[in-house]
């Protein structure tokens, strides 16, 4: 059987959580069926020419001729030419990882959707292209013979959104965590990293792209609630977003003068190192389709605390200390309660590697394979 694997994440040189699952995906794709073929498909990458070459030699990628412009819009408007005209090998079922636009195809199509954020939430969102995801998500619900969701709590907002019942064709597929988040590592690469606390400080450690959505502001006001009884400073890892002014406030706060510190994007060596290092991993976040980064902290054996709202109670289950992010008061007695409690910190530690460990890339691409051989 030979896949169609189209995702722009998996040549981008950024794509963050979505490149990651493109890239996991086809790596336990192609180590537990080896009997298909992924043919990983972008219309565009961010990557230099060699580092192109590379990805071509590494993992046959295939570029699309018409480039990040004219791709979405021919097949937006004109559902043509079809992917797999441009393709060398032949094709028997198109995968669109994630909803970025629509793709146009005559081949059983399936669809990967994480999230719809954009359309059910555009206050959480921006530089997007909300009418651009909503008639790739038309064209799912039109068209696509499966619809893959990577959380129960996604695919019931796919059916609340379109008012549909979609419960033949939508799939739950969890997304897994890779076993280099179980592996103890070195700190040694974190000194390299500038700007972090003092050796020998406790911190708390939170990731992802500052965005209101994220809840940093929130968060901040949480740790000043509570920083005359704790010693720990915020370790903010990830790129800056929108809306920065209201992070900016928070952080002029004196009672959290000089601790909290925003590292930007890490390698994945120095992630792992300072979920292994932290007192605790917080995700506040107002919505997500998944989480995948509450696991990866509990696969390192990190304490957790996330929020109790959308798909991240699903995700966490009974491995970490749920809260309402919307609530300051709430976020403050949970930050002092597991920086003050190590008895609570160990048995949250022991859960959460229990939890992680059920979250495997190889289950995924089994039921991902399941839904290929399905629908050709």
């Amino acid at each position: 059987m030979h896949i169609a694997y189209f995702s722009n994440q998996f040549a981008d040189r950024e794509g963050h959580g979505l490149a990651r699952y493109s890239h996991q995906l086809y790596a336990s794709l192609c180590k537990t069926r080896p009997e298909i073929k992924v043919i990983p498909v972008a219309a565009w990458s961010s990557r230099n020419a060699d580092e192109v070459s590379q990805l071509r030699e590494s993992y046959e990628l295939q570029l699309l001729p018409w480039g990040r412009r004219w791709t979405p819009l021919a097949w937006a408007f004109l559902d043509r030419p079809p992917v797999e005209y441009w393709l060398r090998s032949p094709v028997d079922v198109v995968h669109a990882v994630s909803l970025g636009y629509p793709i146009s195809t005559r081949k059983p199509y399936v669809v990967t959707v994480h999230d719809i954020g954009p359309l059910s939430h555009p206050e959480f969102f921006s530089n997007t292209r909300p009418w651009i995801m909503k008639k790739s998500l038309k064209q799912a619900i039109d068209k696509a013979d499966a619809i893959i969701c990577v959380s129960r709590s996604t695919a019931e907002e796919v059916e609340s959104y379109t008012g549909l019942n979609l419960s033949d064709r939508i799939q739950v597929i969890h997304e897994g965590v890779t076993p280099f988040f179980f592996e103890k590592t070195q700190t040694g690469c974190l000194a390299t990293l500038m700007g972090l606390p003092a050796p020998g400080t406790p911190f708390i450690l939170a990731t992802g792209k500052i965005s209101p959505r994220k809840n940093i502001a929130r968060l901040i006001q949480a740790l000043s609630k509570v920083a005359e009884i704790i010693p720990h400073h915020l370790v903010l890892v990830g790129g800056s977003g929108w809306d920065m002014d209201a992070v900016y406030r928070e952080t002029n706060n004196p009672a959290v003068a000089g601790r909290v510190h925003q590292m930007g994007y890490v390698t994945d060596d120095q992630l792992r190192a300072l979920y292994n290092s932290a007192s605790l991993y917080i995700h506040p976040s107002l919505y997500e389709g998944f989480g995948l980064t509450v696991l990866e902290a509990m696969a390192a054996g990190c304490p957790v605390i996330t929020s109790n709202v959308y798909s991240l109670p699903e995700v966490a289950g009974d491995a970490a200390l749920l809260i309402d992010p919307y609530n300051a008061d709430e976020m403050a007695e949970a930050l002092k309660a597991l920086c003050t409690n190590e008895s609570m910190a160990e048995e949250l530690r022991r859960r959460g590697l229990e939890r992680a460990g059920t979250f495997t890339w190889g289950k995924c691409a089994e039921q991902v394979a399941e839904v290929y051989r399905r629908v050709a």
